[in-house]
């Protein structure tokens, strides 16, 4: 995807570390989700965080170090925490339980990422899964409840994609790789 085809006006440059290695990033500014979890220090949405955190935050899970989360969970087996939007109560939706983990401990997630001359979506990845060789993954993995900010890294679409396991991931993977040897052929990236 070329630059020129997304929109950043609405986006803050910034630094941050992406699949390892630090890169520009643009984080949005005016966006609802963004602008629910700048009220991150209402107190009440911090407070229902830690309820649904609290029991791990004191007694991580002895096998993994996870902080699951206890509060509801969409289909995909992620925590769902609800926000207001704007300074009214009016207007109601669930943001992931991990992304608030992360606004709490390092701000916005940003949203694309300047890598090799291309912009790239980016996601939260849940490394505890990857570490995990029991784990099946899919929607009935048990890391996707993790709140332990320490578990979550900052990696682009494609990488995230790639990691997951099963014939999706093991396609991505190989993707991936070619993309990868071709740019280092063509002198794109190092």
């Amino acid at each position: 995807m070329l630059p020129t085809q997304i929109d950043l006006s609405g986006c803050r440059q910034s630094t941050a570390i992406v699949n390892g290695l630090i890169t520009t990033v643009y984080v949005p500014i005016d966006d609802p989700t963004t602008r629910a979890l700048d009220s991150i220090a209402d107190d009440s949405l911090l407070d229902r965080w830690i309820l649904g955190t609290h029991k791990d935050l004191i007694a991580p899970d002895p096998d993994t170090a996870c902080w699951n989360w206890h509060g509801p969970l969409n289909s995909k087996g992620y925590g769902l925490i609800y926000v207001t939007r704007g300074i009214t109560a009016d207007r109601c939706f669930h943001v992931g339980a991990h992304v608030v983990a992360w606004t709490i401990e390092h701000g916005t997630v940003p949203r694309w990422a300047l890598i090799d001359g291309r912009l790239h979506r980016l996601v939260l990845d849940h490394g505890c899964c990857g570490l995990d060789a029991s784990c099946a993954g899919g929607t009935t993995c048990r890391h996707r409840k993790c709140q332990n900010v320490r578990h979550l890294e900052l990696v682009t679409n494609a990488e995230n994609v790639a990691r997951g396991k099963g014939r999706r991931g093991e396609r991505a993977m190989l993707v991936a790789a070619r993309s990868r040897r071709r740019r280092r052929e063509l002198g794109l990236s190092v």
